[in-house]
């Protein structure tokens, strides 16, 4: 897949179904990728990926909060249901047993957008989750520290993704509403707060995903191991994919997604841009999302 070893190529998964990979809710109260079917659909995509020399894979966790978290009455997260902890099992034994290395993403700017009912099912809203300092203990202390824990010394783990594109929630980055997620100020606390628990609990990497090299500043010198930016057509006028960032950096950086179709650029222009601009690696959209940016066989068919 890459002729050149500095440079490594990986994948999105991102999700089975997004948000429902790990975790009850009224949708699934048996939980998600441990339950027999879902287990073995995992299993398909994960030697899918395999067969074709991809090693590296983004797996998102908790994206929006519609699974696996408990919360109080008062918005406080309360802990992570039996479910959750079941699936993790199955989906770091399926990684494993494929040979695949996973960067965890722990929760996506949804988690902080509109809250949304669905089903019985609460999807985001969660912005009181990290409003206090309170409140980002208990999220810490509940949520992001037990799994860090349980997952600490894991094989088939390389690095945990904190947040998505954390500046759709963070005014002055993505968003102009401040009412719609948390203060830079906040933001950074937060990161600042998880990277030290993974660099406390486990023997893993912490990464942010940004939507576009401009969020740096908002993770610059929280302690992160890897910087990883996102790139897609639609961000290159103010965000040029070409551009040399990564010279000036003190930390290696991640081209974390870039489409592989719907582009005006190949999946092999894309590539050998990113070499050129000093990227250290690309993980591409996607295995599963389905959306109009991913074609794996494309991708494919290029490499």
């Amino acid at each position: 897949m890459n002729p050149d070893p500095q440079f490594f190529v990986g994948v999105n998964l991102p999700w089975l179904q997004y948000g429902c990979d790990f975790g009850a809710n009224p949708w699934q109260p048996d939980g998600g990728v441990a339950r027999p079917e879902r287990r073995e659909r995992l299993a398909e995509v994960f030697g899918r990926l395999a067969d074709r020399g991809l090693t590296v894979v983004r797996w998102f966790m908790l994206c929006d909060g519609r699974a696996g978290v408990r919360f109080a009455d008062d918005g406080s997260v309360a802990g992570l249901d039996e479910c959750f902890w079941r699936d993790l099992e199955a989906g770091v034994e399926e990684a494993g047993r494929h040979r695949l290395s996973l960067v965890f993403t722990l929760f996506d700017f949804r988690w902080w957008r509109r809250r949304r009912w669905i089903e019985g099912a609460r999807c985001g809203g969660h912005r009181h989750a990290t409003s206090s300092t309170a409140r980002r203990d208990a999220l810490l202390e509940r949520v992001v520290g037990p799994i860090l824990s349980r997952c600490g010394q894991e094989p088939a783990i390389i690095a945990w993704d904190i947040v998505n594109e954390p500046e759709w929630v963070t005014p002055g980055y993505g968003t102009v509403n401040p009412i719609a997620g948390m203060r830079s100020s906040a933001m950074r606390e937060f990161i600042g707060e998880c990277a030290s628990r993974v660099h406390q609990q486990t023997r893993h990497l912490a990464t942010v995903g940004l939507a576009s090299w401009r969020g740096l500043k908002l993770v610059k010198g929280l302690g992160l191991d890897i910087y990883q930016v996102h790139w897609y057509d639609r961000r290159d006028r103010r965000a040029p994919l070409d551009a040399p960032i990564a010279e000036g950096l003190d930390r290696p950086l991640w081209l974390g997604e870039y489409p592989t179709t719907g582009s005006n650029r190949t999946v092999d222009e894309i590539l050998d841009t990113a070499r050129h601009a000093g990227y250290a690696g690309a993980l591409a959209w996607s295995a599963e999302a389905g959306d109009r940016w991913s074609d794996l066989d494309r991708f494919q068919e290029r490499q």
